[in-house]
């Protein structure tokens, strides 16, 4: 017996001596430091990260600022022609204005989605382009001479959709329009009102890039690895949750999936009447610019040039990111690319397409909802990205 045991502390011996001369070192062959002769994980493992000062900086320099300064300058160009009009109400000055205003919408979608900082302060997407719009409460304004824009009260009653009703007032004809603001000096004064309001509203958020450009270029965590993370409030965070939130709730449901019926119960019922530009009929152009805008800005483009610089795009290649076997970076490509297919096929406004032709616009619906888990889901699991938004739809 005893010498049973003495072989049996020998081997076990043996056997942990053997196990303690195992080279130590990262056995992980993607580690900046694997040791290919290392049998033990010392937890030594360095990794290379990625360049997010250089791609912040990209988007900053190259997208966001140049956007914010190009839809500022749509703002004046439109303020000068609504003073123009006011002035001088007439057919030439209306067409102007109208497009003027139309330039200036189709700008505002390319900058729609940078809703974090200091366009998060003051809530500018809900100030320039809510919708639908409060017609009652905008004609109570106009009638009683009584208004105030700073109210968050009246953010439905102002904007861009505001003028898109001013501007395209249903029940008249162009002379007609003509006569209502040559007899209606409130109304002259709320058009003005409006068009002030939206110069205001970008001239702080473009004076207020100037300084928080340095924060945000800047703004991620590193850890004591060396490696960033890209937590809650960060600026890599902000980014992609901004992109997600307007591109889930403001653009395939807000621009389609509402007006559609899709979120309508179990009847489904068409509510045509909830598009964006529901009066000028300017629809489905500001769906694909929004579209477009949001593909450029994920891939790191050049807001005035298109040269293609550090986008979310190499992020996820970077980390090796997939959907079914392919780069989740060229799925998510493909699938603006097959939205857009679907949109540039549509011949009329939505609000028309919703009524004639509901089964082209149902496709349609299906193929942006089908980005949503590919940004949302995907992207945010491959970067690390905590949706910090609430989701209430069932998506």
């Amino acid at each position: 017996m005893i010498t049973r045991f003495f072989k049996f502390l020998y081997v076990f011996s043996a056997l942990f001596i053997i196990q303690s001369c195992k080279k130590s070192g990262c056995t992980d062959p993607e580690a900046l430091n694997y040791n290919i002769e290392a049998q033990k994980d010392d937890n030594s493992c360095l990794y290379e990260d990625y360049d997010k000062l250089s791609l912040l900086t990209n988007l900053a320099d190259n997208y966001i600022i140049p956007s914010l300064d190009a839809y500022k300058n749509k703002i004046v160009t439109l303020n000068t022609h609504v003073d123009s009009f006011i002035e001088n109400p007439s057919i030439s000055n209306l067409t102007l204005i109208r497009t003027k205003w139309e330039d200036a919408l189709l700008n505002w979608q390319d900058i729609g989605f940078l809703d974090f900082g200091p366009s998060e302060y003051i809530l500018l997407r809900k100030q320039t382009n809510t919708f639908p719009i409060d017609t009652t409460e905008l004609n109570n304004f106009i009638s009683l001479a009584d208004w105030n824009l700073g109210y968050s009260s009246s953010y439905d009653s102002k904007g861009l959709q505001a003028l898109d009703y001013l501007l395209f007032k249903p029940g008249h004809t162009d002379n007609e329009l003509i006569t209502y603001f040559q007899n209606n000096e409130n109304a002259k004064n709320y058009l003005k009102a409006l068009a002030e309001d939206l110069n205001q509203n970008i001239n702080y958020v473009s004076d207020q890039w100037i300084s928080y450009r340095e924060d945000f270029i800047n703004d991620f965590e590193v850890t004591p690895s060396n490696l960033s993370t890209n937590s809650q409030g960060s600026s890599i965070s902000n980014v992609i949750n901004a992109l997600c939130l307007h591109y889930e709730f403001y653009v395939r449901r807000g621009k389609v999936g509402l007006p559609l019926g899709v979120f309508n119960g179990f009847s489904q019922l068409e509510l045509p009447e909830l598009v964006e530009c529901y009066y000028s009929g300017k629809s489905t152009q500001n769906l694909v610019r929004s579209v477009n805008s949001l593909r450029k800005y994920v891939s790191g483009s050049s807001y005035l040039n298109n040269d293609n610089g550090l986008g979310l795009d190499d992020y996820m290649n970077f980390v090796n990111a997939q959907q079914n076997s392919q780069q989740l970076s060229t799925v998510i490509d493909n699938q603006f690319l097959t939205i857009l297919d679907e949109l540039n096929n549509i011949n009329g406004s939505l609000g028309e397409e919703i009524i004639n032709n509901k089964s082209k616009m149902t496709q349609t619906y299906q193929e942006l909802q089908q980005l949503v888990p590919y940004i949302k889901v995907d992207m945010t699991s491959a970067l690390g990205v905590l949706i910090t938004y609430q989701d209430n739809d069932g998506d």
